[in-house]
């Protein structure tokens, strides 16, 4: 099967086009860690999709295991996103430099001076 990444580029880059506007630091290290955090969570999704496809042609228990498997998967794509969403708000409201890290992203926001 394969997997259609173009909808997550799209995302990817259109964060980084708001980031590049007349923003504050905050706000384009906050935009660029949305849209970071957004396309792992839709990557995420994806492969929750190929998960649950593959398990449906096979059918039987191992469809009933791909589909309690990607909905775990689905789980945390909505976790990534949640906390990207919850990291850019901090940044936004922080004065200070801030750097976070987790398994899918680097984010460093510039100390305000």
């Amino acid at each position: 099967m394969k997997i259609n990444f173009v909808p997550t580029m799209i995302v990817l880059a259109a964060g980084l086009t708001l980031a590049a506007c007349n923003k504050s630091p905050e706000q384009k290290a906050a935009d660029v860690s949305r849209a970071e955090t957004e396309g792992a969570a839709d990557t995420i999704d994806a492969q929750a999709d190929m998960v649950e496809n593959k398990g449906e042609a096979i059918g039987g228990a191992t469809e009933n295991k791909a589909e309690a498997t990607a909905d775990m998967m689905r789980d945390k794509a909505d976790a990534v996103e949640d906390a990207g969403e919850k990291k850019a708000d901090a940044i936004e409201d922080s004065n200070s430099a801030v750097t976070t890290k987790d398994t899918t992203a680097t984010t460093t926001t510039i100390e305000k001076k």
